[in-house]
């Protein structure tokens, strides 16, 4: 198992040279707009999607481009390894980065005369090959061009395979029930048009009919989370399969023609509530976003989730289950929010908050309460929250400016 201790972030948007302390598994960042909490969130993404670029061996062109450090102190099996990294990238015009090229490399953090140890990008590919095709290929077979260690290269595999794991969920991305279609359409069972990027209203959809037909169990859990004998968002969630005759052509050399016959199926969603049968762009903004939002807490298998502001379109009654579940899921996985609600922080401890501040001169900077208050100033926050307060109430009457 693999988990973040300590991050810092260098020359990444707002955070010029920020480090953050990270002592628990549910890391919480709060404060005002604009200070950086989502650059935080957003700069270990970048770790990532190293593989994405077709032009990443260019290296001549790391001149002309962007150029952020991000070093992590993590702790593998019980072991402290430093992990630096140097990532060139561009920005595009939706200021979402295009990674060109990056240098990454590791040590153990504690041993003496440790050496480091070049983790080799290429490998990202071939992580990225055995998730694709559920295949495994031995590290000797793809990579018989190159003299590699392989016992060094087995241990980048594994670091490269927890990165290569981590998801986002930003505060937005299920707000907009429209943009769910009423139908799947899919080929040999798989969507006819997939993405590799960010989670979209349809391959939520998909993703749940997927866990419908092979997963019993995963999906009554959920379900029963959300109906009526969990948070009451909905009655039931069902979905109806359409079998279509498909056939194409295919021009063999010497003109014969070929029959291709297709499996396709259209899957129509149908959400019970209230007795009525809907459509998933019928729902709510807030229904939506939970039904994703929960579904994804309970079944995404990666190593480290990252969620930006869950209130974001939720009222407090589901915002609470919401919290619950991410604390529930942190004793398995690390998870990190964001938020600006002081409901959020009511249902948290001191030790998992950080409070993200910026100015002009220092950028984004983040600390643990225990770091931003005084020990005595800490000492009076928790002799408050046992006797009769809340910790969403000390923020909002500014009881973390007092550093």
């Amino acid at each position: 198992m693999i988990k973040i201790r300590k991050i810092e972030i260098g020359n990444y948007r707002s955070c010029i040279k920020t480090k953050i302390d990270i002592t628990t598994d549910l890391t919480t960042l709060i404060g005002v707009n604009g200070v950086g909490k989502s650059n935080i969130l957003n700069s270990i993404q970048l770790l990532k999607r190293i593989n994405r670029n077709r032009y990443f061996h260019q290296k001549q062109l790391k001149d002309t481009l962007s150029h952020s450090k991000l070093d992590l102190l993590l702790n593998i099996d019980e072991v402290l390894y430093q992990f630096k990294s140097d990532i060139f990238y561009d920005t595009d015009e939706t200021n979402n980065e295009e990674i060109y090229s990056a240098d990454l490399r590791i040590k153990e953090f504690n041993s003496k005369g440790a050496k480091w140890i070049d983790i080799d990008a290429d490998l990202y590919e071939y992580v990225d090959y055995l998730k694709r095709s559920n295949k495994h290929i031995e590290l000797e077979k793809a990579f018989l061009h190159r003299q590699i260690d392989l016992k060094h290269a087995q241990f980048a595999v594994k670091i490269i395979s927890y990165l290569t794991n981590i998801s986002y969920y930003s505060a937005t991305q299920f707000s907009d029930p429209t943009k769910c279609p009423i139908s799947l359409e899919l080929e040999d069972s798989r969507l006819l048009r997939p993405t590799r990027k960010s989670k979209t209203h349809e391959q939520f959809i998909y993703d749940l009919y997927k866990t419908y037909k092979s997963d019993t169990k995963a999906f009554n859990r959920y379900l029963n989370t959300v109906n009526q004998q969990g948070i009451g968002l909905v009655d039931n969630i069902s979905f109806l399969d359409h079998d279509i005759p498909s056939s194409s052509y295919k021009v063999k050399a010497g003109g014969a023609v070929q029959k291709i016959e297709k499996t396709k199926n259209i899957i129509v969603p149908s959400i019970i509530l209230d007795n009525l049968s809907l459509s998933p762009n019928q729902l709510s903004e807030g229904t939506f976003k939970t039904l994703a939002l929960v579904f994804y807490i309970l079944n995404d298998e990666c190593d480290l989730l990252l969620i930006e502001e869950p209130e974001v379109c939720v009222h407090h009654g589901l915002l609470s289950s919401i919290i619950e579940l991410i604390k529930m899921q942190s004793k398995h996985k690390q998870i990190f929010i964001s938020t600006h609600s002081d409901f959020v922080l009511d249902k948290l401890n001191p030790e998992n908050v950080v409070l993200v501040k910026k100015t002009r001169k220092s950028g984004t900077t983040a600390n643990s309460l225990s770091k931003t208050l005084s020990k005595n100033d800490f000492k009076a926050l928790k002799e408050y929250l046992h006797e009769s307060g809340n910790l969403g109430e000390y923020w909002k009457e500014g009881g973390f400016e007092n550093d």
